[in-house]
């Protein structure tokens, strides 16, 4: 039987979800407005995609808001990020991402840092979950409907609540652009998807070898990296994801030369080594696809990166979803060669991973 490609049909629901979720999202963060005052420092996490989704958000957070904002994987916001915690914890905005609210290590770092005295927020589809129990406060968006697999419109639903948190803590006309820009995204993604649905079909159906390295600076390393989940959750294929000056420095040396290579770019502040890495590339021989968002008339440069995340999924899903097809995979490997359903891959105990309080980071341990 031919396998569910559940990534294409999320692919062609993002329009209508994000016209009809973000008001939601908006209405959500309104809820917590008071939650959000005298605030100084921000830190956001999660795994996997919802990791993606912070570091895609990070740039809107630090710009839009002015706080010093840091996006960190689950692991360093629960286990070593709390060495930040220093005079008035309560100062500190502290928002975890997990679709399922059931992540341990999502979970443990909202212990950790609400035990700290900082403000916690969740971002969850789940409003029963242990995330949003732990938490301060909980922005919920109920979970899309589709089959089990690589998740796309949840990693948009974090997203948006991002926004729609970053819009709260603002006033007037700042806080009216940006609940503008993110309204317009629909009907934009409309003309983008479709060019980028016939660009990317094509860049897969072209590959002969599945090593992939996806490139992205700011905002667009969040969506290289969420680009590298769904090939690997997709297709299996090995993929990873880099920032574009680390790459003059690393896959630069790389065999082989034709090493396909997809450049996601708004033309922002990385777009000048962009351009100068390019050159390079073609020296090399690289086989390259650049997936390059040019966002709204009468954008700024830096709203249109900062709002990127939103677009710059679009090539990636679509080539992780034609290489799936090709090569006639199941997400997840089908959970074989001893995964599991159970908690989203078994022996990886992703959900019931022992977590740890804040008076046990310092201690000695036993190792393994």
């Amino acid at each position: 039987m031919k396998p569910i490609n559940v990534l294409a049909q999320q692919i062609d629901r993002v329009e209508e979800y994000i016209a009809t979720t973000w008001p939601v999202a908006l209405s959500q963060a309104r809820s917590l407005r008071s939650f959000n005052r005298k605030i100084t420092q921000i830190l956001i996490g999660g795994c996997g995609e919802s990791h993606h989704a912070a570091m895609g958000l990070e740039l809107a957070f630090g710009v839009y808001t002015g706080k010093p904002t840091r996006a960190l994987d689950a692991m360093h916001l629960a286990r070593y990020a709390p060495n930040l915690v220093g005079a008035q914890p309560e100062s500190k905005l502290v928002i975890g991402i997990s679709a399922s609210g059931e992540v341990a290590r999502t979970i443990e770092a909202l212990e950790i840092w609400s035990e700290a005295g900082a403000q916690t927020l969740a971002f969850t589809t789940n409003i029963d979950s242990t995330l949003a129990r732990v938490a301060q406060g909980s922005l919920i968006l109920p979970a899309p409907d589709i089959p089990h697999g690589p998740g796309l419109l949840s990693y948009i639903g974090s997203l948006l609540l991002g926004y729609a948190t970053i819009a709260t803590m603002l006033e007037g006309m700042e806080q009216q652009r940006i609940i503008d820009l993110i309204a317009m995204m629909p009907e934009l993604l409309r003309e983008w998807v479709m060019t980028e649905r016939i660009r990317s079909e094509r860049f897969a159906q072209k590959v002969s070898q599945g090593v992939t390295v996806f490139l992205g600076s700011g905002a667009a390393h969040g969506s290289a990296h969420f680009a590298a989940a769904k090939v690997i959750e997709a297709a299996g294929e090995r993929c990873w994801a880099q920032d574009v000056e680390e790459w003059a420095h690393l896959e630069y040396f790389c065999e082989p030369d034709e090493m396909p290579t997809v450049l996601l770019s708004s033309e922002g502040r990385s777009l000048s080594r962009e351009l100068e890495l390019l050159e390079a590339m073609a020296v090399l021989g690289r086989m390259v696809h650049l997936s390059k968002w040019q966002g709204g008339s009468g954008w700024s440069a830096l709203e249109r990166e900062m709002v990127s995340p939103l677009a710059l999924w679009a090539g990636p899903c679509v080539y992780a979803s034609t290489r799936a097809t090709i090569l006639g995979e199941k997400p997840f490997r089908d959970f074989r060669g001893g995964r599991d359903r159970k908690e989203g891959g078994g022996p990886s105990r992703i959900r019931s991973s022992q977590r740890v309080d804040m008076g046990a980071l310092d201690q000695p341990d036993e190792g393994p």
